[in-house]
């Protein structure tokens, strides 16, 4: 059986969370793209370690250089709003033929990354998490996450009705 590849762009907290527990999936191949060369190297050398509320280790691809990582089926952004680009722009060429769900804070994400790939899906994730050291998560909530369909061109905006009146 092929192994599903999955990208995750910004193996942070929350990045990190998605990355270690999908690993733990069979039939599934982590990747992981992240700009922390810290961050990168603990995580080759002793797995991404998850602590907390879950307790686990898992083997994940790491790479700080995204032009090291394969053709994926599947990716998911979770990098802070504000790396948006640059990190799409970096990693892109992993999503040529693949959807990719942003599960970031703020508005506009799936637009910036509807530029670069062919799918995009829209995504709200609650679970908390902070990075206690280098590879090192700390897993302080789960929660649930809600994934849309993916949108093969740039999601519109919403137009602005105001607030309801009460």
């Amino acid at each position: 059986m092929t192994p599903v590849r999955v990208a995750i762009v910004g193996c942070g907290a929350i990045g990190g969370l998605y990355a270690a527990h999908l690993a733990q999936l069979e039939g599934v191949e982590v990747w992981a793209y992240d700009v922390s060369a810290d961050h990168v190297a603990a995580i080759h050398r002793d797995g991404l370690r998850i602590h907390g509320y879950v307790d686990l280790v898992a083997r994940v691809n790491a790479r700080t250089d995204a032009a090291e990582i394969p053709a994926c089926a599947f990716g998911i952004l979770a990098t802070k709003g504000t790396f948006t680009a640059a990190a799409i722009t970096a990693t892109a060429p992993a999503f040529a033929d693949a959807a990719v769900c942003s599960v970031q804070n703020g508005i506009g994400n799936e637009e910036v990354i509807a530029e670069h790939v062919p799918r995009v899906m829209r995504g709200v994730t609650l679970p908390a998490g902070h990075v206690t050291a280098p590879g090192v998560i700390h897993m302080d909530a789960p929660g649930t996450t809600w994934i849309g369909r993916s949108s093969p061109a740039p999601p519109r905006p919403r137009r602005w009705r105001g607030w309801p009146s009460c």
